[in-house]
Parts: structure tokens; C-alpha cells; sequence
């Protein structure tokens, strides 16, 4: 439970003088808009509601309707998520994901990019599920019997071989990969983050993106966080100590030493050119921007990332099919991925009493872990992930928006709390 974590994205002003407007008017004939200069305060009207609308559980609830709050909700287990869409309490996104004019930086085989290898998500997406527009206009039947006229014919397979920009983090540095699947994930709130150097990204507050210190979603940072993005040819240095043993001083810069010229010659005599390595920069705002389109994509093995407008984004995994292969790789501590209660005494829905052992407790963990190695198996062999993930365990953690008004917060708190 110490994982668990609630935050406010937007909520409405005032809500106290909000409600008692509302119910000011069910009862005059004046217009309330009108007297706003003679509101009661915020304090006031809080406690004119609990008077004369709250108590006695009279039943008339209508005002509470007009007052909203948006939490992001982090590290919960997936039932949660659940009794909130079942109790109709609101709209939650359980997703995590780009804008759609967000561009994807694709590379040629010597890893280098330009204007043409450059494309939107959002067109990307269009390439994929569409195809492209054909040059020619079809004048007779198509082998298929597609109809006479244009059309576009299907290139998902060209854009599986095209490359995109991935980051390497054992060392650091910039490689490609492949993309294996591209994701409409709706309508999400979208917030823009700035950098320091002028890049910009657009996401939901729940993509991660890469830092220093690891992969941390967008909540988790703010004004002077910073993010890792495209960098510069490291021409002169290397690590004193050799990241693939000490993976956690890769981005550190106090393991660099600059080498002498008889060092950098031999050092670099076989490689073909210097690598690309990320580096730090400074957020300097986040801003919201509303509700806009929103896609993932999916990548290969074993670079779970790409590049966005210039910076390091985590892969977005559906289902959360990211942490359980992490989990079944060795990566992660399981209890990241999935959530089992304290070990202590509960009663079940008869009133029974029962005690959760230790011992429970840690079968319970071997078998999360045992289906999380299976669900990879699956994987591997090309099972589809919402196939494999009937095997996932149905707690794992999510991290999802969710959007109340007072009513229904009220309602699923009078059930659930």
C-alpha cells in the first residue's frame, strides 16, 4: 500500500459557492448570476449545503452534480480501477500515451536521421491501419475486386523494417529498433512539457519518460526535473568505470575522463564514426493543454523506448505487459508489477474470520511470478498480448485518470471506502 499514490489534475473552483448557486435557483425566481456580488464566501455557502441540503438525507443531490475532480491515480491494483467503471462513478483512461503530432524519429542504416525520415504518430498511425495513398488511379477491378478509382494500398510490413531511434541503456547510446504495433488509445488529457533547449513533448501524465535517476511517468515530475533527450557525438571521453558493470553510473558525468590523443586514436581506431548518447536537461514548464487524440506504439525487443520530439519515451506497453516482462526477465521487484494484501487478519463477505500468512503470502508471490514467465514464453512464441494476458494475474498495478463529480464521489466512497 505504500506504493499507492493519488494526485489532483484539475478540479472545480469555488465548488462550495458552486453547489449553493445551484440550489439557490431550484428555489427563486431570480436569477442567481445576478447576486453574485451578495454570494456568501466559500466558507459560508459550505455550510449553508450542509444545513440545508445534507442534512436529514433529504435526497436532493442535483447541485452536487455540477462540481468535478480529476485524480491521476498511480501503482493501484486493477480491481480498483474496475469497481470504479462498475459503480459508473466517473470516466477513467487506464492508458498511457503521445499526442498525435508528436514526431517519431526514424534513422538510416548508418543511424543517422533528417526531415524525410521523420513522421507523426498520428500519421504513422494512419500508414498503418490504412496504407498509403497510391500515386495511381485504379481504372478496372483490382485483383481482390477492389472498386475502380484511388485507393490506398497497405505498408505496414515497409514500416515494421523502417528504423526508429531507441536508446540503448546499458551504455547510453543511441541505436534503432522496430516498431511491432501502433495504438488509438482515445481521447486523454494531454499536458505539454518544455525542456530547457526548446524541445516540447505532448503526453497523458502517465507516460514515462527517461531520466537520470530511471524511468519516472510524467506526475512524477515538475519545473526543474530532468529528462534525457537526443545528444551529441561523445568524441573525447570515456567511462572511468565500465557501465556494464555500474549500470547506475551510465548517465552519470563524473565517469567520464578525457582522453589524450594516443588514447582517443586507439580507443576509437575501430569504430566507424562516434556514438550518439543521451544527456540531462532541465523541465522548465508543464502545461495543459486539454483533451486531444492519443497513440502508442508497440516496439521489439530488447530497446523497450523510442525517441518523441527529441526525447527518451518509454515503449507503451497495453495491459501493462511492460512490468510483467520486466518481472519475468529478473528487472523488477515483483510487488512493482503486482499487488497482494498485508500479511494480518481479515473477514470475508460471511463475516469469517481468516489469517494471511507469510507463507500464503509468498506462494502467492511465486505463483505471480510464475505467471509472469509464462506469459513471456507466450509472447516469444507469437501469441497475441490479449491472449497471453488471460495468464496475468488480475491485480497488477495500473496507473489510470479518473474523473468524479461530488455525487458520484460521494456515491463511491459511501460503497467502497
Amino acid at each position: 500500500m505504500d506504493r499507492f499514490r493519488v494526485e489532483v489534475i484539475a478540479k472545480t473552483a469555488f465548488p462550495q459557492q458552486v453547489i449553493y448557486t445551484a440550489m439557490h435557483q431550484d428555489y427563486t425566481d431570480i436569477f442567481v448570476a445576478e447576486e453574485r456580488e451578495s454570494w456568501p464566501s466559500e466558507e459560508k455557502s459550505g455550510e449553508v449545503i450542509v444545513k440545508r441540503l445534507l442534512a436529514g438525507e433529504r435526497g436532493h443531490y442535483g447541485p452536487l452534480e455540477h462540481c468535478q475532480i480529476v485524480l491521476g491515480c498511480g501503482y493501484f491494483p486493477h480491481s480498483v480501477m474496475q469497481q470504479a467503471r462498475t459503480h459508473r462513478v466517473g470516466i477513467s483512461f487506464d492508458v498511457q500515451c503521445l499526442s498525435s503530432d508528436v514526431v517519431i524519429t526514424f534513422v538510416n542504416i548508418d543511424g543517422e536521421s533528417s526531415k524525410k525520415l521523420k513522421k507523426t504518430i498520428g500519421e504513422l498511425y494512419d500508414l498503418w491501419h490504412h496504407g498509403e495513398q497510391a500515386i495511381r488511379e485504379r481504372k478496372i477491378k483490382g485483383r481482390n475486386d477492389e472498386p475502380p478509382g484511388f485507393y490506398r494500398r497497405d505498408c505496414k510490413n515497409r514500416i515494421k523494417k523502417m528504423r526508429v531511434r531507441s536508446l540503448n541503456e546499458e551504455n547510453n547510446t543511441f541505436t534503432y529498433n522496430h516498431i511491432e504495433d501502433i495504438v488509438f488509445n482515445g481521447f486523454n488529457p494531454v499536458y505539454q512539457v518544455t525542456l530547457a533547449d526548446g524541445k516540447q513533448l505532448k503526453c497523458t501524465q502517465n507516460h514515462k519518460i527517461l531520466t537520470p535517476y530511471g524511468w519516472r511517468i510524467l506526475a512524477q515530475l515538475g519545473v526543474g526535473s530532468e529528462v534525457l533527450v537526443n545528444g551529441q557525438p561523445l568524441k573525447n571521453a570515456d567511462h572511468i568505470l565500465e557501465v556494464s558493470q555500474h549500470p547506475e553510473l551510465a548517465f552519470d558525468q563524473t565517469n567520464l575522463e578525457v582522453l589524450c590523443s594516443p588514447c582517443h586514436t586507439r580507443h576509437h581506431k575501430q569504430d566507424r564514426k562516434n556514438p550518439l548518447c543521451a544527456h540531462p536537461v532541465k523541465i522548465v514548464s508543464i502545461e495543459y493543454i486539454g483533451i486531444e487524440p492519443t497513440y502508442d506504439l508497440v516496439m521489439a525487443a530488447p530497446h523497450h523506448n523510442f525517441v518523441a520530439n527529441g526525447v527518451v519515451v518509454h515503449n507503451s506497453y497495453r495491459y501493462t505487459s511492460g512490468k510483467v516482462l520486466a518481472i519475468a526477465e529478473g528487472k523488477g521487484n515483483i510487488e512493482d508489477a503486482f499487488y497482494l494484501r498485508p500479511v494480518g487478519n481479515y473477514s470475508d463477505r460471511q463475516g469469517k474470520k481468516y489469517y494471511y500468512s507469510p507463507e500464503q503470502r509468498q506462494q502467492d508471490l511465486n505463483w505471480c511470478l510464475e505467471a509472469a514467465k509464462r506469459y513471456k514464453i507466450d509472447l516469444d512464441n507469437g501469441m497475441s498480448e490479449e491472449h497471453a494476458r488471460g495468464k496475468v494475474p488480475f491485480d497488477y498495478r495500473q496507473h489510470f485518470v479518473v474523473s468524479f463529480t461530488l455525487r458520484a464521489l460521494l456515491h463511491f466512497l459511501d460503497l467502497r471506502f
